[in-house]
């Protein structure tokens, strides 16, 4: 087992015992991409308004700005590898191909070896070699897991799949249980509960952190803070403001945060 964090990478190989769990697994999304690689456990993963009972080999990939969460039996030992990088560092063709896949993609162990190889390689390189190495593995992952790709789609509640693309097309509009009872003739209650109850996480939440991880892009691109508060609704800049920092973890100005 290892972690390396270093400049914008976080990657790790984690075993949580059933005696003893290393973490909180909490809802949440992020400005940067995840890739998580499934050894062995009872485990099943929630990415946006898909959900599967992960298998060994399993990869899930979570874009930046993707809400997921993993449900943990934690009477069974949960191992997998985590890495954590930069939107930017994917090429543009597997972003594009990327967006018409599901978030997993089964029967990949033939990729084993390349994680295992993971585990070795703290032990002989320094910290900068270690940073070229994983890079150059992460961008030849993608390209062999986008090559070929074996996606997998469990059924979820259309509904909810209908709410989240229609959040995501209108980000930069004002979204409140009002326009999305306009828009999907359901009452506000349903739209409420059917959410919190297959996402974990009150809609308007969900909505708010979207909208701020959106705007993070913006910012990090150049865009002027005031702008992008606008841009997303906001009713003034000290609203977006306290928003972002409690979403973020830092000021707007803190822009090239790195993952963790």
């Amino acid at each position: 087992m290892f972690r390396f964090v270093y400049k914008n990478i976080d990657i790790a190989h984690k075993l949580d015992k059933a005696s003893e769990p290393m973490e909180n697994y909490q809802k949440h999304m992020h400005y940067f991409d995840e890739i998580l690689y499934f050894v062995k456990g009872d485990v099943i993963y929630t990415v946006e308004a898909e959900s599967r009972k992960l298998e060994p080999g399993d990869i899930v990939y979570a874009p930046s700005g993707k809400y997921h969460f993993a449900t943990v039996n934690s009477d069974v030992s949960y191992e997998r590898y985590v890495f954590k990088f930069p939107e930017q560092f994917v090429p543009e063709y597997i972003k594009q191909k990327r967006e018409n896949f599901s978030p997993f993609l089964g029967n990949i162990k033939r990729f084993s070896d390349v994680f295992k190889a993971f585990d070795d390689y703290p032990k002989y390189y320094g910290d900068d070699e270690l940073y070229a190495i994983f890079m150059c593995d992460l961008i030849g992952l993608l390209v062999k897991i986008f090559r070929n790709p074996t996606p997998i789609k469990d059924q979820t509640p259309d509904v909810i799949s209908k709410i989240i693309n229609y959040i995501d097309e209108n980000l930069d509009k004002r979204i409140t249980l009002d326009t999305l009872n306009e828009a999907f003739n359901f009452s506000k209650s349903y739209i409420s509960n059917e959410f919190k109850t297959h996402m974990k996480i009150p809609i308007m939440q969900y909505i708010r952190t979207k909208k701020i991880l959106a705007a993070h892009k913006l910012i990090i691109s150049g865009t002027k803070k005031a702008v992008v508060a606008e841009m997303f609704g906001f009713e003034d800049y000290s609203t977006f403001y306290r928003s972002y920092v409690k979403i973020m973890g830092f000021a707007p100005t803190d822009g090239s945060k790195s993952t963790h």
